[in-house]
């Protein structure tokens, strides 16, 4: 009989020992300055997925796609022009040659070290690679994750146009819909996955990985039709900003996205350390 109460109250103990953490180690301001430095490394970290996919004659094709994919799937309210002026930024980036292309690739890496400072800062744990372990990582990371990404895209697509499901009946189509919808929910979740467990400098279960990667992936799609529909609603940047209104709506975006992501880390955190805490506290 008190089994439902006891376990509404490790929720409530749970939720409010996240939110104590998510406040105490400042992810608002995080989320901040991981926002600044990712916008000044999008351009330069997509130059370099879409060199390294060039190599690929499977995924060399698919740079368009791709392109699309990403706005469509993890961009609310993407618009032409503002997916236009990305193109035009990365295409002008990646045919810089090599000595361009190198501090484009030290660019984006400068991102992913950031992250990686953040998701320690969360885990208290101290940097144990030198940098240039660290770069190594870093770059096998970015291999690795443009080569699945880009697979994954492929796959979707392959089977999507498969004959069953492209001229299926009224069940099918709602299969394939699904699928659709399905795909970049799973893609982000891996990838927070990924994220949680292997980028920190301390050991993260993958169970407690996985639980927070797959809220995260839940809370950034809500966000992302939230967020879409805030902005169609509400049209005030437009009205102050005209036609550059889409340079502050998509950095409040990316503002958005990472306390998301950093909130993720949280949960995987505090999954580990909330019941010796509380054990310890008396309140379990």
């Amino acid at each position: 009989m008190n089994n439902g109460p006891g376990r509404a109250r490790v929720t409530y103990l749970f939720l409010r020992y996240v939110i104590r953490h998510f406040v105490d180690d400042n992810c608002t301001r995080t989320a901040a300055a991981l926002s600044y430095t990712t916008l000044l490394s999008l351009v330069p970290l997509l130059a370099v997925v879409f060199s390294i996919l060039a190599f690929f004659p499977l995924f060399a094709s698919l740079v368009d796609e791709i392109q699309g994919y990403i706005f469509n799937n993890f961009v609310p309210a993407s618009n032409q022009q503002l997916q236009l002026h990305f193109q035009q930024f990365v295409e002008t980036a990646a045919s810089s040659g090599g000595i361009g292309l190198l501090f484009l690739m030290l660019t984006a890496l400068m991102l992913m070290n950031a992250i990686n400072v953040a998701l320690n800062d969360i885990w208290q744990a101290k940097p144990k690679r030198n940098i240039f372990s660290a770069l190594l990582i870093y770059g096998v990371v970015l291999l690795l994750g443009s080569i699945l990404f880009a697979a994954s895209i492929l796959l979707t697509s392959y089977v999507v146009s498969l004959p069953l499901i492209a001229d299926g009946g009224e069940t099918v189509t709602g299969m394939k819909n699904f699928l659709l919808v399905i795909a970049p929910i799973a893609v982000t979740g891996v990838a927070l996955l990924l994220f949680y467990v292997v980028v920190p400098n301390c050991e993260v279960s993958w169970g407690a990985g996985m639980v927070a990667a797959v809220v995260a992936a839940l809370l950034f799609e809500l966000a992302k039709k939230g967020f879409a529909w805030y902005v169609l609603a509400f049209p005030t940047y437009t009205v102050i900003y005209g036609a550059l209104a889409v340079i502050p709506v998509f950095l409040v975006w990316i503002y958005v996205s990472w306390l998301v992501v950093l909130l993720g880390a949280e949960i995987a955190r505090c999954l580990t350390t909330f019941g010796q805490d509380n054990y310890n506290a008396g309140m379990l």
